[in-house]
């Protein structure tokens, strides 16, 4: 396979491009962020409002369960706006905000092992935290190296052409 360089150009002719625009399999992507971004207060309001009849004895781990899942929607209807808001630095975002994902991810496992089991509707009794985040890094990889590697995405957001792209030789 050969590889080639990418050039970057101006966003005028990057916009030009027809590869340019959420389009393809883009829209698969932007139809993702959009219902994580309106998933994500809508799963925070359920626990709360399932935290709101736990015993006092429960209550600390599930406001821990509830605050973490606030912040987890937070991130990633940031995510969102910076895909639909076409954001050049979007990938690196992306591994911030992921990374950052996973910081709650643990530290919610941290603190309700500290703080003892919530009952099983609240449904965060699962495998190992190693495992855990081994799936939420293979998760966050998959979509990373796919966007990097799509000639879409870089005219898009990076405003790059590769070196062979017949815009350029115009």
């Amino acid at each position: 396979m050969l590889r080639h360089a990418w050039v970057p150009v101006a966003a005028e002719v990057a916009e030009a491009h027809p590869l340019h625009g959420l389009r393809g399999w883009l829209r698969l992507v932007s139809l993702l962020s959009a219902l994580t971004a309106i998933a994500g207060p809508i799963i925070t309001l359920v626990y709360a409002v399932k935290v709101a009849a736990l015993p006092p004895a429960q209550l600390p781990a599930g406001l821990v369960v509830v605050a973490l899942l606030a912040l987890g929607g937070g991130i990633w209807i940031a995510g969102a706006v910076l895909w639909f808001r076409l954001a050049r630095h979007f990938l690196a975002a992306w591994v911030e905000l992921s990374a950052l994902s996973m910081a709650l991810d643990i530290a919610a496992d941290l603190l309700l092992r500290a703080w003892g089991p919530l009952p099983p509707d609240f449904g965060v009794e699962g495998g190992s935290m190693l495992e855990e985040t081994a799936t939420s890094l293979v998760c966050a990889a998959i979509p990373y190296v796919l966007l990097w590697r799509s000639r879409r995405f870089r005219v898009t957001f990076r405003h790059e052409l590769r070196d062979d792209d017949p815009l350029l030789t115009r």
